[in-house]
C-alpha cells in the first residue's frame, strides 16, 4: 500500500487527519474567500464550495488557484473516511430484542387463575350420607372450608348428595386421594379454569388510585390554613365516600384472591342401588313399598269418576228410555197386518 493510503492514514492520524493537523489557512491565497465561505477557512470542507465559487466567479485566472486544491480535495476523501470515528454500536446493545419480557410487561406479570374440579362418585345408596360425612371431616382436616352441602332422598332406593369446598392448593392431592378411597367409585372428573388477572389488576389499580385520594383529602383536612363550613363539609364528605370505595374495592380484591389461591371442588355422589347376581332390584323394592299408596291412588281415582258421572245420570237414563220406546215402535210398524 502506498503512503496514501486509508491503512497508512490510520497508523499516522497525525500526518492525514485534519483534526490532528491544521489545514492551510485559505484567507492567504485571497481574503474574499472567508467572507464568501461563511466560515474560518480552516475545514476542509469549506475547501471545495469556496474554489468553486470563486472559479465560476472570476474566470480563468483563478483556474490556476483551484487547479491544485480540486484536485487536492479527491486525494484527502478517502483518507477523511478513514480517520472517522469507528461506529458506536453500544447504543443498539441497549435495545430491547424483540420478544423479551420487558420489566412490568404483561409477559412479566402473574397469571392468576381460578381452578375448579369437579367430581362424581358412585357410593352404595345406604352409605351415601356416611361417606359425605367422612369427606366433610377430612376437609376439615386440611383446613379446606365448607361451602355449600345437601343430600336427595327423594327417589327411593338411590340416595343422593352434593358438596362444594375450597381447599388450599398444597392439600388437594390428600383429599382427592380421601375422595378415591373404598366405598367411593370416581366416574367422572372434570377441571376447568378462569383467568382472573385482568380483575385482580384492575381492582388492585383502582383501589391505589383511591388510596391516593383518601391521603390527599385528609392532608387537606389536616391542614392549618383557614377554611370555611362548607369546604370542611365538601372535603369530608369526599374522604367518606373515598373511604367506602376502598373498603368496597378491597373486598372485591380480595374475593378474587381467595379464588385464585384456593381450589373449588364440587362434589355429587350418586347413591347405587344393592344389586344381587347383577340385577339391579330397586324398583321391584319400590313397587312393594308403594302397594298402600297404590291402592289409595286407585280409590282416590274411582271417586273422582263417580263424582264426575253422577250429575250425568238423569240425562243418560232419557236418553236410554227414548231410544227403546223408538225402537218398539219401529218393530210394530214392520210386522205384517
Amino acid at each position: 500500500m502506498g503512503n496514501g493510503s486509508p491503512d497508512a492514514a490510520k497508523r499516522n492520524p497525525g500526518r492525514f487527519c485534519p483534526a490532528a493537523r491544521p489545514f492551510p489557512d485559505l484567507a492567504s491565497l485571497h481574503p474574499d474567500y472567508v467572507l464568501a465561505s461563511g466560515n474560518d477557512g480552516h475545514h476542509p470542507a469549506a475547501m471545495f464550495p469556496i474554489y468553486f465559487w470563486n472559479r465560476t466567479t472570476w474566470g480563468g485566472d483563478m483556474m490556476r488557484v483551484t487547479g491544485r486544491p480540486l484536485g487536492a480535495m479527491v486525494l484527502l476523501l478517502p483518507l477523511l473516511a478513514a480517520c472517522a470515528p469507528a461506529p458506536n454500536n453500544s447504543a443498539q446493545s441497549d435495545l430491547p430484542v424483540a420478544g423479551a419480557a420487558l420489566p412490568g410487561s404483561a409477559q412479566a406479570a402473574r397469571q392468576s387463575l381460578a381452578i375448579t374440579h369437579r367430581y362424581t362418585l358412585r357410593v352404595p345408596s345406604a352409605e351415601t350420607e356416611a361417606v359425605q360425612q367422612k369427606h366433610l371431616a377430612e376437609c376439615v382436616r386440611l383446613g379446606c372450608s365448607v361451602l355449600s352441602t345437601s343430600i336427595d332422598r327423594a327417589n327411593e332406593g338411590r340416595i343422593g348428595a352434593r358438596t362444594s369446598v375450597r381447599i388450599k392448593p398444597e392439600s388437594f392431592d390428600a383429599f382427592a386421594a380421601a375422595l378415591a378411597a373404598p366405598p367411593a367409585q370416581i366416574i367422572i372428573h372434570a377441571q376447568s379454569a378462569e383467568d382472573m388477572t385482568a380483575p385482580i389488576v384492575d381492582a388492585e389499580r383502582r383501589l391505589e388510585a383511591k388510596t391516593v385520594l383518601r391521603d390527599r383529602l385528609t392532608a387537606m383536612l389536616r391542614d392549618q390554613t383557614v377554611k370555611t363550613a362548607a369546604d370542611l363539609i365538601t372535603i369530608e364528605r369526599e374522604l367518606a365516600q373515598a373511604q367506602s370505595e376502598i373498603e368496597a374495592i378491597t373486598a372485591q380484591r380480595d374475593s378474587l384472591r381467595t379464588r385464585t389461591d384456593t381450589i373449588r371442588i364440587d362434589i355429587s355422589y350418586v347413591g347405587a342401588a344393592r344389586q344381587i347376581g347383577g340385577a339391579d332390584l330397586s324398583p321391584i323394592y319400590q313397587a312393594s313399598n308403594a302397594i298402600n299408596q297404590t291402592a289409595v291412588n286407585s280409590v282416590s281415582w274411582l271417586i273422582w269418576f263417580i263424582a264426575a258421572a253422577v250429575p250425568w245420570l238423569p240425562v243418560i237414563a232419557v236418553v236410554w228410555w227414548g231410544t227403546r220406546r223408538l225402537m218398539r215402535r219401529w218393530r210394530v210398524r214392520k210386522l205384517p197386518g
